[in-house]
């Protein structure tokens, strides 16, 4: 999966959780749990945890860690 906006990586599945960090457009995930359903910013879907892909990189330009996991939500998500 791709992310297709910056969207922000959290440590649990909801948007009160700790924000690990800001991945980059075109961020490359894998998905390893589906989460809650949830509607956000008028969208329905499901908090995801992923593992980040090697070659990922945040909102800055900084390299985020190949394997790094939290929760997203999938609805920025193609």
């Amino acid at each position: 999966m791709l992310v297709n906006e910056n969207l922000k990586l959290r440590s649990g599945e909801a948007i009160s959780t700790q924000v690990l960090v800001v991945m980059q457009a075109g961020t490359k995930v894998k998905i390893l749990e589906l989460g809650k359903a949830e509607t956000i910013d008028g969208i329905s879907s499901n908090w995801v945890k992923i593992e980040v892909q090697a070659g990922a990189k945040d909102r800055d330009g900084k390299p985020i860690k190949a394997g790094t996991i939290g929760w997203c939500y999938s609805g920025y998500l193609e």
